[in-house]
């Protein structure tokens, strides 16, 4: 078929912006003292991002970039095409969805995994874990979850009519619903509908969803009253919080791996519970709340 003019000018235009987009990144690679630290669009992945941008300024006086890309793909490329330096990520995202392993509900046993794969890789790495674990989790309105009688992941198959309302991202990853719903011999009447992290509780709490994804360690759980439901199968990964970052970066900036350090397994399930609640509930920006944060850590 004959392009016209105007569909190849576009193509060559979107190929250019391309083509620009990743020299930028590589000419940020070797720009030294000028880093790039990305985050998922949701308020967990950018406090962990806000957390270690402050804790290698603090220590390092290098100059840090915050970027908010959305998706683990987006995040994962970004690294790649070396327009990124280093994000959040965790253990269970990268062996199921970077990775392409099955998952693995041992923490230490994944993480050692994932490192080994990584390694063979050869372009990333991950430093120690921040310490918490935060996992997948669905989660009802406790009144509707009382009523229909749910308390198990397992019970939904008795309850065909509910409408889930999942991230797009949950929707389509393996250790999300696809292998969920095969997991636990799911199905129902209508499929589980694309919402953003941030509309999916408005949307459960409103009614007009009955079931969510969200993470075990959302302050929103709480404040919006609802319920967590056992994975009594166990199917969820362990999602143990690194950061992740490229091998090359590590090597030439011992200085920000060694200021990554001071936070390893100073985040735990409990610690990050409070920072997400001071952001998602009481409307603490995130820059003020890592800060916060870091300096309970005494780190200059």
């Amino acid at each position: 078929m004959r392009l016209k003019p105007r569909t190849v000018a576009f193509a060559f235009l979107a190929l250019l912006i391309l083509g620009v987009t990743a020299g930028l990144g590589l000419w940020r690679m070797s720009a030294r003292g000028h880093l790039v630290i990305g985050a998922k669009n949701f308020t967990e992945s950018r406090v962990l991002a806000e957390i270690m941008a402050q804790v290698i300024e603090r220590q390092t006086g290098l100059t840090v970039d915050r970027r908010e890309l959305g998706s683990t793909g987006l995040c994962h490329d970004g690294l790649l095409s070396g327009a990124l330096h280093l994000y959040p990520e965790y253990s269970g995202t990268l062996l199921t969805d970077i990775l392409k392993e099955a998952p693995i509900a041992d923490p230490v046993k994944a993480m050692e995994k994932v490192r080994v794969l990584l390694e063979q890789k050869g372009t990333l790495q991950t430093l120690e874990p921040f310490g918490l674990n935060d996992t997948y989790v669905l989660s009802m309105r406790a009144d509707e979850a009382k009523s229909r009688g749910i308390a198990r992941i397992s019970d939904l198959k008795k309850h065909r009519d509910l409408k889930a309302g999942f991230t797009s991202e949950f929707n389509q990853r393996p250790d999300g619903y696809p292998g969920l719903a095969k997991h636990y011999g799911l199905a129902f009447n209508s499929g589980p509908v694309d919402l953003a992290p941030g509309h999916m509780y408005g949307a459960v709490v409103e009614g007009h969803v009955q079931l969510i994804s969200a993470f075990s360690t959302d302050a929103r759980i709480q404040k919006f009253d609802l319920v967590r439901l056992e994975d009594d199968q166990q199917f969820f990964p362990a999602y143990q919080a690194v950061p992740l970052l490229r091998k090359d970066f590590a090597t030439t900036y011992p200085e920000v791996v060694a200021a990554l350090a001071t936070l390893a397994g100073k985040i735990d399930d409990t610690t990050m519970l409070a920072l997400n609640f001071q952001v998602d509930v009481e409307g603490i920006p995130v820059k003020e709340v890592a800060r916060r944060f870091v300096e309970s850590l005494s780190i200059k």
